[in-house]
């Protein structure tokens, strides 16, 4: 069951292989435990289309996403996702647009969103948020 939303930042943390904390916490879980969203799926093709190594960032890119579990986008995603951006703007502290997106999903969800980005995303109300990096 899935239980964990990644993040485009704990993504690239873990291609990267830059926290040794990330990597054991991945390596603990059960398959289909993280989900990682279209949109953070669309977000490392566009890095990979517009880097100098197209061809082998794209492989990467598929060999890492047939270990998780690729979770589209759907009507109460974007419900929320409106919800969150509009209480965010109320406050006066507006996160980016794919952030928004992603965090609607982990609440639709209730998924816990995996991130090195806290400052971020610690500011989306109800957002269950965790960070992989630091053990």
């Amino acid at each position: 069951m899935m239980r964990f939303l990644f993040d485009t930042n704990a993504v690239i943390s873990l291609l990267g292989q830059k926290s040794v904390a990330l990597i054991d916490r991945v390596l603990d879980c059960t398959e289909g435990e993280i989900g990682v969203p279209t949109i953070v799926s669309h977000e490392l093709y566009f890095g990979a289309y517009k880097s100098q190594k197209v061809s082998f960032n794209l492989e990467t890119i598929r060999l890492l996403l047939r270990d998780f579990v690729v979770l589209p986008f759907d009507e109460e995603d974007s419900r929320q996702a409106g919800e969150v951006r509009a209480e965010l703007n109320e406050s006066g502290s507006p996160i980016g647009p794919y952030d928004v997106l992603i965090a609607g999903q982990a609440r639709a969800r209730d998924l816990i969103l995996i991130s090195n980005n806290v400052r971020e995303f610690e500011r989306v109300p109800d957002l269950q948020l965790e960070d992989w990096t630091v053990s």
